[in-house]
C-alpha cells in the first residue's frame, strides 16, 4: 500500500499526523511518502492508494493552492480513478472554487468564507452509511454549495447553507471540517477505508480502539449538554 502525506510540516495541527503513525503500526507493507512545499508531489508521476492532508493554519492555504495548481488535472484524474483522498479541517477548502476572494483549485463547486472574529469550536456526531462518526471542529470558516455531502448531522453543526449535512464525499474523496486524528477516533471508518484499499489482514489494537470509540460515542449520544 502506497500513501502520500501532503505538507506534514504545515498541515499537522490537532494531532492529525497520528493517523499516519496509526497506519504505520497497523498496516503491513506500508510505503509512506511525505511531500513538503518545496517538493514535487509523489502522486504527480506515480500511482498512490491514499493521499492524506491534515489541518493547517489559514496562511498556508494559499501556498497549498499554489503548489498544487499545476497538478489539478492529475488530482481530478486520481479522484475519478477512486484513489482515496482524506482532507481534514480547513484543508479541504482548497479543493473548492474560492476561499473568500482567493481562487482555489476549482475541483469542486463549493466556496468557503472566513470570519476571524468568530472561532468555532465544537463536538460533532454524524452518520455516514451504516456508521456513526465522532469528532471535534476548530475553525474560522464555513463552506457552502456542497453538491455531495459526506455525512448527515446527528448532533453539532453542518454547512452554513445545509445544516443537516457536513463535508463532501465524491467517489473516494472525503473532505470534512473534523480535525484529526480521524482514523484513531473512528475505527469503524478506518476499517471502511482499509476495506476500500482491499486490505484483508487483521488490524492490531482494534479492540482497544473500538472500546474507546464506543465509550465516547455513548457520551456524545447521551449528553446533549456537550453540544450547547
Amino acid at each position: 500500500m502506497i500513501i502520500e502525506v501532503l505538507y506534514p510540516d504545515a498541515a499537522n495541527l490537532y494531532g492529525c499526523l497520528f493517523d499516519i503513525e496509526y497506519l504505520k503500526k497497523t498496516v503491513a507493507d506500508l510505503e509512506v511518502h511525505y511531500t513538503n512545499l518545496d517538493a514535487v508531489p509523489y502522486f504527480a508521476d506515480n500511482d498512490v492508494d491514499l493521499i492524506y492532508l491534515g489541518v493547517t493554519k489559514e496562511r498556508y492555504q494559499e501556498k497549498f493552492i499554489g503548489h498544487l495548481k499545476p497538478y489539478t488535472d492529475r488530482l481530478k484524474e486520481l479522484i475519478q480513478k477512486n484513489v482515496i483522498i482524506i482532507a481534514l479541517g480547513n484543508s479541504f477548502e482548497i479543493f473548492g472554487q474560492k476561499i473568500d476572494d482567493l481562487e482555489a483549485l476549482g475541483i469542486f463547486n463549493y466556496t468557503s468564507q472566513r470570519d476571524f472574529s468568530k472561532h468555532h469550536l465544537s463536538r460533532f456526531l454524524g452518520r455516514f452509511e451504516d456508521m456513526d462518526l465522532i469528532g471535534f471542529k476548530s475553525k474560522f470558516s464555513d463552506v457552502s454549495h456542497i453538491d455531495e455531502p459526506f455525512m448527515e448531522v446527528k448532533k453539532g453543526f453542518g454547512c452554513s447553507d445545509d445544516p443537516k449535512h457536513e463535508g463532501i464525499r465524491h467517489h473516494n474523496f472525503y473532505g470534512t471540517y473534523l480535525i484529526g486524528p480521524i482514523f484513531i477516533m473512528n475505527p469503524l471508518f478506518y476499517q471502511y477505508i482499509l476495506k476500500k484499499l482491499d486490505y484483508q489482514k487483521a488490524i492490531p489494537y482494534l479492540d482497544d480502539a473500538l472500546e474507546a470509540y464506543h465509550n465516547r460515542l455513548d457520551e456524545f449520544i447521551n449528553n446533549d449538554s456537550l453540544f450547547k
